[in-house]
């Protein structure tokens, strides 16, 4: 849905309440979020393109679960407006005044706390070459090495303020030129004022990308085998791991327990499958058996206690939707 301050072709604003819709207002981006807090969603998403260059602002008042790939032959550098719980990338605990860093077309996850926001810019590598001095930092060969850069606490905050400000409605005023000049001039500074490449997170147990990659697997297996309802030693015999180095990875990795963790990506998973229900023909039922939820007045209560509505309040959304987008097309014809 787009708000009525969209005031000229280069800047949007879009508010959704629901988590894979606000994932998916974002241009030019491949996207899946999954909730991971309780309450009705709703997200918010200021976005500014231009050819090479594109600066958002998102929020969102749920817990989320992010799995994101910014587009291709570009670079992505996010900055956390306010840190009100754990932020974690690729698993690993993202400290205060510390900007993230991605190459495009690679996919990356984040897990963000309620009511976080963060503003992103991605610069389209050729654009870089361009500006000469700013693609040093950002090569594939140095981003590889890291996915944060702390920054000194001033120069951080006059980075999120900058940024902020080229999103304004009055920002289209610089021209293209302007504005594009300004937001390579930000990334050169902040790489300037770039602290060492954080070290690995503890020096004991399953490093943070050893437990991602078992998390992984056992998602791999819990969500998509031939078993949904399996359970935490079912797990460890299919991965060859103990049911304590298997809990260590999910805290590592997630901050959650497996058995809380993959509840939530199954709840997520019956969400989207009842909202596409309309094209399916799927039923309640059928769509929480084989999403793993055998006990389905269980299954109701947390899906209601989630995502603030019950299963069958969506399964209807979904269906009006779909008929209003019949009768619009049948008018538009």
């Amino acid at each position: 849905m787009r708000d009525s301050d969209e005031s000229c072709g280069l800047r949007r604003t879009r508010v959704a309440h629901d988590a894979d819709e606000h994932a998916h207002n974002l241009s030019a981006w491949e996207q899946r979020y999954s909730q991971f807090s309780s309450g009705r969603f709703e997200g918010r998403l200021t976005e500014l393109r231009l050819p090479g260059l594109q600066i958002f602002q998102e929020s969102a008042n749920q817990a989320l679960r992010q799995s994101c790939t910014a587009w291709p032959d570009a670079v992505w550098m996010g900055v956390p407006c306010a840190l009100t719980g754990e932020l974690r990338i690729d698993s690993r605990t993202v400290p205060e005044h510390t900007v993230l860093l991605r190459p495009g077309g690679q996919e990356f996850e984040l897990q963000t706390p309620r009511d976080f926001g963060i503003l992103g810019i991605v610069v389209g590598r050729e654009l870089l070459r361009q500006h000469g001095e700013a693609d040093s930092g950002l090569s594939p060969q140095a981003l590889a090495e890291r996915a944060s850069m702390p920054l000194p606490p001033p120069a951080y905050r006059r980075l999120r303020r900058m940024l902020q400000l080229l999103l304004v409605p009055t920002a289209p005023r610089l021209g293209e030129a302007g504005i594009r000049e300004r937001a390579l001039v930000l990334v050169t500074q902040a790489l300037a004022a770039a602290g060492p490449a954080p070290g690995a997170h503890g020096d004991k147990g399953v490093k943070p990308c050893r437990s991602r990659e078992l998390v992984r697997k056992a998602c791999e297996i819990a969500l998509d085998g031939d078993d949904p309802d399996l359970a935490v030693a079912g797990l460890c015999r299919a991965l060859g791991v103990s049911r304590r180095s298997l809990q260590y990875a999910f805290r590592e990795a997630t901050g959650l327990a497996p058995l809380a963790y993959l509840r939530l990506m199954r709840l997520n998973r019956a969400r989207r499958r009842l909202q596409e229900a309309a094209r399916s023909g799927a039923r309640v039922t059928e769509i929480a058996i084989d999403c793993g939820f055998n006990h389905l007045g269980q299954f109701a209560r947390d899906y209601r206690r989630l995502f603030g509505q019950t299963p069958s309040a969506t399964l209807r959304e979904s269906r009006a939707r779909a008929i209003a987008v019949r009768a619009a097309t049948g008018s538009a014809q």
